[in-house]
């Protein structure tokens, strides 16, 4: 069995646990808790030799987006699939789904920034103007997901 203390930490592996638990919590509510590993770690992968380079000012903020940017990636990717899956075998009969699966599918339905805007809200009970801080946004562009994320979600749900 290796001896991991004797490898000295890296400023990757500081950043890493630093932030890992945020970033997987973030892409669970992107994703779900299925895919949420794979977009943190490759989202991360693929940031921190910027964020460690010393560029970034805001580390936090900039692996966030990175989550973000690589969940809209796999959902673009699977809406590609998603449609030409369905195109290749037709309407199917519909089947009145319980609750749960309502609300999934409405958040789901959200666009990227609703649902980014929606977990902090909720998730991490950050304020609006948090967010915008948080991602580098107007505090006014915030509300607007926010409100329409809302009016989406009562929409769906009733």
């Amino acid at each position: 069995m290796m001896d991991i203390e004797r490898y000295p930490s890296t400023g990757a592996d500081q950043l890493w646990r630093a932030h890992a638990a945020d970033l997987m919590r973030f892409a669970t509510v992107l994703v779900g808790p299925v895919d949420a590993h794979d977009i943190a770690v490759e989202a991360f992968l693929r940031a921190a030799p910027i964020v460690d380079g010393e560029t970034v000012t805001n580390p936090r903020a900039y692996l966030m987006r990175a989550v973000a940017n690589h969940a809209n990636d796999l959902r673009r990717s699977r809406e590609r699939r998603w449609r030409r899956d369905l195109a290749a075998v037709g309407p199917a009969s519909t089947v009145g789904p319980d609750t749960f699966l309502d609300v999934r599918r409405a958040v789901s339905s959200l666009s990227l920034a609703q649902r980014t805007v929606i977990y902090f809200v909720y998730w991490e009970d950050l304020s609006e103007r948090d967010i915008a801080t948080l991602l580098q946004v107007a505090p006014g562009t915030v509300r607007r997901h926010l409100v329409r994320a809302r009016a989406h979600l009562r929409k769906a749900l009733t």
